[in-house]
């Protein structure tokens, strides 16, 4: 939703303030597209490749649905693919990707899609380190910390760390999470 993106802004910056040459980045999920327009704001930045898994999201943002994001979806750096990013992580050229963002789901925990479980366990976090470059970042955002991902992030991506935001959502504290790993080089 739009009435607290922050945390959307923050899995941006986490990874732009961690990589010195952030030329090309993945993104997993579009949502509203603030993490996109984070990542345009750095000009850094050549590629964004933005895989969303539902078409509809897509139309309705490139409509002018939410103003700000068709201007982002429009910008040319931009590239939008509506598919699984399981899909795309799997297929991905190796050392492609200075930075892979997911904000896939709710965190692994707290599912909408049962399907989307397959993205935070061992085989997708195999598929991101082999599409980072050596020294690459992957940030994944969840609604709660998760210590089996920060397991088997560390496990197949590289050392992990995590950056915890509380905001205030409808009068009550709300902590989210970004976990992160670096591919080792």
């Amino acid at each position: 939703d739009t009435a607290e993106a922050s945390t959307e802004r923050l899995l941006a910056d986490a990874v732009l303030d961690r990589l010195a040459v952030p030329r090309r980045i993945l993104v997993g999920g579009l949502g509203l597209g603030v993490t996109l327009a984070e990542l345009l704001t750095d000009v850094r930045v050549d590629r964004v490749d933005v895989v969303e898994i539902e078409p509809l999201l897509v139309r309705w943002l490139r409509s002018g649905l939410v103003p700000p994001v068709d201007a982002a979806l429009a910008d040319p750096r931009v590239h939008v693919t509506v598919t699984d990013i399981r899909d795309v992580l799997r297929d991905a050229v190796i050392s492609t990707y200075d930075g892979v963002l997911l904000d896939v789901d709710n965190g692994p925990d707290f599912l909408v899609r049962p399907a989307n479980a397959a993205v935070y366990r061992t085989a997708s976090m195999r598929d991101v380190a082999r599409a980072l470059v050596p020294g690459g970042v992957l940030a994944m955002w969840s609604a709660a910390r998760s210590s089996d991902l920060m397991t088997t992030m560390a496990d197949e991506v590289g050392p992990c760390e995590e950056v915890v935001r509380t905001v205030e959502r409808e009068g009550r504290p709300m902590t989210y999470h970004i976990h992160l790993a670096r591919r080792r080089t």
